[in-house]
């Protein structure tokens, strides 16, 4: 279990990062889902060194990659 400060810490850090571009923190489940845009690979790894896996309160990361959008429509009903 983290401690409060511990994801609040975690929260700042990620939201300053350029490359993360929503943030969402979640329950049952990781602690944080985070949407990130970066150009290659190369700077997706830089990107995991520097903001998760060099930060001693991230035990586990996963990543998930999108290979083919069916629908986007961010609409909500008014």
């Amino acid at each position: 279990m983290q401690s409060a400060e511990a994801l609040a810490a975690f929260e700042a850090a990620a939201t300053a990062e350029a490359a993360v571009q929503q943030c969402y923190r979640v329950a049952s489940g990781p602690d944080f889902i985070l949407i990130v845009f970066v150009p290659d690979m190369p700077a997706y790894h830089a990107f995991v060194h520097r903001a998760l896996t060099a930060e001693a309160n991230v035990r586990n990361v996963r990543s998930f990659f999108a290979v083919k959008r069916s629908k986007f429509a961010p609409v909500l009903p008014v």
